[in-house]
């Protein structure tokens, strides 16, 4: 019997939209849980290696032979690494080359890539970087000088797993062992020598450590995981995780709306069924058996549906990211699916609960009169219960990101304009005399019925607005990640030039014909007191080592002036505003320096925004010309070139004690990322573009058998069919101008907070929102009306409307 009346109503329009919308939302959650369910374990397997350890130790000097030892008294694993830079000779021949010393466990996690395979340094010999090798004109099994001592070259170092990326590394890449750093006499007092130690174990044993090791640091150490990742590449897939995750929210809120408009509708379209049954004897227990039963088998069938969709969005997902994700993803666990079905049981209970309540509680009396519906739990307490439900389940869904509050604002808005705006629109029309006969039609619909008007504004609104809110981030997102990487992006960096060198690199360059970016000035100082109060004791990074400084006339382009004025004069500096906030430094402070071989004190002037993302010079503080030209100096700029190895040689033989920094497949990974990424993107739009189809059928939908009756009546009176099809054209027309610019207003009110709050945009106004939604909005919906008018006005969808 359910399984027949299941079927029987299967046919109904405003049911299959109920299933439809269900289905994406299952859909939608099952397809990006499992994606960041089997991402977060992969990735957290992927982070030991590209950390090679579970947590690391960053250190200006040798730490206590006592910390090391609890480590290994805790079950932990050690590897201690000395990192510094030292001249090297082969026949005689100079060069400088950023020394790696590790011991015998490294690497902990991850591979060690060499040519040939399976190497690691060795006692007694050295792994050196290929373009090492190529200025020193080395081959495997030659020797090499470091400091006092004389290694053997085993080969060399392709890549290793913790090499990350640093714009001021010295010098391409010596690996050796650490056996051999003292042979070397390389580390003596006053070396820049930097000791890092990389701990491996079960988080247990890590946490036991952490908890005795964090109270003896000092400002000297750094312990740290791999979750600070705040490069170009790590920052633009944490802004992709956050487009995803607003695509996801998305797709419920407009699921959400798409199920309560159409189940209300079908649910009304069946108090005169209902009605009739209880006059022939059905009783309650009967008719809610058949209820509870259908509404099941739809959840069921919901479920079925959307997984089958939500397997399918998660491998072509997997396939557009496949190059940004770990190469081996585990497994997903249960929760995906706990979650995606647990939200589409809520969505449906949350919004279909009161329906379904009204339509069991429909009285007989109504086969004789249509006004009597049943008088059970009022919409005005209903509503505000439903939505502190449904706000606090997406809050602990989300965990209470900016992304849920940036989207509900908007949509706070928007329905506070739907109010006003309505209610302005109908008393001017009201107040309209109008010749056209069409269009009179449809002013006088829209008056007959405000609440309808305005629920189907409101709808219509949110669909826009939602629509327009993912697209625009999304060419948002884009245009910003091509901005960082434009074509000309330079990606050779030249470090450690000395002031003498400045114009013979200049000449060389130009030589070539290669332009070079800015040549920015380089002095190394450490920020020791703030208002004359000493920094000691403060954990923030920036105060526990020392800090590149620069001097420049003209502002750097990327480095808007958001505080202040530019450009500093003597005794002043322009200092970054994200530090200058976690500092606690205002317009007006003083900052002091130590430096290498004085003192020196500036006074706040100005505060920077910098972009700190984009693969190109930054610093915190910028001083006005010769404020520090009592201190040690280099220079670095940096240039493109795509034309061979050539003039990379014979630049490095000119100057050797130059640095040449390749950023070139730092760049090519980054833009590959964001081509994937981009078209994973598309994906999501879709689903969301979808969900918002769905919600603009079920609110027509609503008005089919109501319109239908009014056609009915018309057609009786003598009206043409092309007089309504007009009059239909004219009234979404206008609902579809107002709710477009509503949808406008909206949409402009939350991308102001998602662009400034989450995903770190410069906010201005979009011009194009203004004039694309409400046109969008007229055309859209008076197409809908054009085609709702030929359904209306054929004899068998009229019939259908009456005995459906």
């Amino acid at each position: 019997m359910i399984a027949r009346w299941f079927w029987r109503e299967w046919r109904s329009p405003s049911l299959l939209i109920v299933w439809l919308a269900l289905s994406l939302a299952v859909a939608c959650v099952l397809a990006l849980g499992n994606i960041s369910d089997r991402m977060e374990k992969g990735l957290s397997q992927q982070s030991r290696e590209f950390m090679a350890g579970d947590r690391a130790l960053r250190s200006s000097r040798e730490v206590s032979p006592e910390w090391i030892a609890q480590a290994r008294k805790l079950g932990l694993k050690v590897d201690e690494q000395i990192t510094f830079a030292t001249m090297t000779f082969a026949r005689d021949t100079p060069q400088l080359a950023n020394v790696k010393a590790v011991g015998d466990l490294y690497p902990m996690y991850g591979e060690l890539q060499t040519d040939p395979p399976g190497l690691k340094p060795a006692v007694g010999t050295a792994l050196l970087a290929p373009r090492l090798m190529a200025l020193l004109n080395l081959k495997p099994g030659d020797a090499i000088d470091v400091g006092d001592t004389t290694l053997r070259i085993a080969g060399e170092v392709v890549q290793e797993p913790d090499a990350g990326f640093n714009p001021f590394q010295m010098a391409p890449r010596l690996l050796m062992n650490i056996a051999d750093v003292a042979k070397t006499g390389a580390t003596g007092p006053g070396s820049r020598v930097s000791w890092r130690y990389k701990f491996a174990g079960t988080p247990s044993q890590l946490a036991a450590y952490e908890k005795w090791l964090l109270p003896q640091l000092k400002p000297e150490h750094r312990w740290y995981g791999l979750e600070q990742d705040e490069g170009a590449l790590g920052k633009s897939l944490e802004r992709s995780q956050q487009f995803l995750l607003l695509s996801a929210l998305l797709t419920l809120l407009l699921a959400v709306a798409a199920v309560a408009v159409a189940m209300s509708h079908y649910c009304r379209s069946r108090y005169d069924l209902v009605a009739i049954l209880k006059t022939l004897g059905a009783g309650g227990a009967q008719l809610r058996k058949l209820i509870i039963g259908q509404w099941l088998l739809l959840m069921l069938l919901s479920i079925i549906t959307g997984g089958v969709l939500g397997l399918a969005f998660e491998q072509v997902l997997i396939i557009l990211l496949k190059p940004v994700l770990p190469v081996a993803l585990p497994a997903a666990s249960l929760w995906p699916w706990l979650w995606s079905a647990g939200a589409m049981t809520t969505i449906s209970l949350l919004v279909g609960l009161r329906p379904y309540r009204l339509l069991l509680a429909t009285q007989p009396l109504r086969v004789l009169r249509r006004d009597v519906v049943a008088n059970v739990w009022p919409l005005k307490i209903y509503l505000p219960i439903i939505t502190v439900v449904v706000v606090a389940l997406l809050a602990w869904l989300m965990g209470g990101s900016t992304l849920l509050w940036a989207v509900l604002a908007g949509a706070l808005v928007l329905a506070l304009l739907c109010g006003v705006l309505g209610w302005m629109l109908l008393n001017v029309l009201k107040r309209l005399t109008i010749n056209a006969l069409p269009l009179r039609l449809a002013v006088n619909r829209l008056l007959r019925q405000p609440w309808s008007t305005l629920s189907q504004l409101a709808a219509f609104s949110l669909s826009f607005m939602l629509l327009a809110l993912l697209l625009v981030l999304r060419g948002d997102l884009l245009d910003r990640w091509q901005q960082q990487l434009p074509p000309e992006s330079p990606n050779y960096f030249l470090i450690n030039i000395a002031t003498e060198q400045v114009e013979p690199v200049k000449d060389f360059l130009a030589e070539h014909q290669v332009r070079p970016s800015t040549f920015y000035p380089i002095v190394r100082a450490r920020l020791t007191q703030i208002n004359g109060q000493p920094t000691e004791g403060n954990k923030d990074e920036a105060l526990n080592r020392e800090l590149n400084l620069t001097w420049l006339s003209q502002k750097p382009d990327h480095n808007p002036i958001t505080a202040g004025h530019w450009p500093p004069a003597a005794g002043e500096v322009s200092m970054e505003q994200e530090l200058a906030k976690r500092l606690d430094i205002s317009l007006g402070d003083s900052v002091t320096f130590t430096g290498d071989t004085q003192d020196f004190t500036a006074k706040v002037t100005s505060l920077r925004k910098v972009d700190w993302e984009s693969l190109r010079p930054n610093f915190y503080f910028i001083f006005p010309d010769g404020a520090l030209d009592g201190q040690p100096q280099s220079w670095l700029t940096s240039f493109r070139w795509d034309n061979g190895n050539s003039l990379l040689t014979e630049l490095n033989r000119s100057f050797p004690t130059i640095s040449l920094l390749d950023i070139g497949a730092i760049l090519k990974q980054v833009g590959q990322v964001l081509q994937q990424v981009s078209r994973a993107l598309e994906v999501m739009v879709v689903l969301v573009t979808l969900c918002g189809v769905l919600l603009l059928m079920a609110q027509i939908q609503v008005g089919m058998r109501q319109r239908h009756q009014e056609l009915v009546v018309y057609r009786t009176l003598g009206a043409g069919k092309r007089l309504l099809r007009t009059t239909l054209w004219c009234e979404f027309a206008l609902l579809g101008l107002v709710a477009g610019l509503v949808a406008a207003i909206g949409a402009e009110t939350a991308l102001a907070v998602l662009q400034t709050r989450v995903f770190d945009f410069p906010w201005e106004p979009d011009w194009r929102l203004w004039i694309v939604l409400p046109f969008s909005g007229a055309v859209l919906l008076s197409l809908c009306g054009g085609w709702l008018g030929v359904r209306l006005l054929k004899g068998r969808a009229l019939f259908r409307q009456f005995s459906g």
